[in-house]
């Protein structure tokens, strides 16, 4: 499990509890109930995935899932920057949902998509700091990029500041051999 997936744990979701529970549960995170049979109430999504693995709820699907289609048009439609995602750890949250319940919900175009324009963004930055002849490095934007999508492009930009440094270690070389 990787560290974003972690932290999609702790997000809220609404469960329909089958038992009756009359305290709070106090957690780190918060407080949580009571629970009531037929009554929704949101709790963390581990708690939620836990309590589904005991027959002692069902988890209600986060209203944004049923939006996934509508969402996914749009990003095809705009292919210059990143659309605000449905939540903070949408792909994450359909991972567990997935695994909890053994059904996949298509989004893989969506996520390829926002992926290919991160790269883009990333490649773009680059490429210009590599045509500038005084190897400066321009803004980027990454405007509603998620945790996750973020650590994707992590490498991808590590490598590009090692490739960047050697180019400036190179040029700094060049021009004390050239005045020497």
């Amino acid at each position: 499990m990787d560290v974003c997936e972690f932290l999609a744990e702790d997000d809220l979701v609404e469960i329909v509890p089958t038992f009756k529970y009359e305290k709070q549960l106090n957690l780190i995170t918060g407080d949580f109930g009571p629970f009531w049979p037929s009554i929704p109430v949101k709790v963390p999504m581990w708690l939620a995935i836990n309590l589904h693995r005991q027959n002692k709820c069902s988890i209600v699907s986060p209203s944004w899932v049923h939006a996934l289609p509508r969402i996914q048009e749009q990003q095809e439609a705009e292919t210059a920057k990143l659309l605000p995602p449905p939540d903070e750890h949408w792909k994450e949250t359909l991972k567990l949902l997935e695994q909890e319940f053994g059904r996949s919900i298509q989004c893989s175009d969506l996520s390829e998509r926002r992926e290919a324009i991160l790269k883009k963004s990333v490649h773009l930055m680059f490429d210009d700091a590599r045509a500038n002849s005084g190897m400066f490095l321009g803004d980027i934007t990454l405007d509603n990029a998620t945790p996750a999508e973020l650590f994707l492009i992590k490498k991808l930009v590590s490598k590009g500041f090692q490739r960047l440094q050697e180019l400036r270690r190179t040029a700094m070389i060049a021009a004390s051999r050239k005045y020497n």
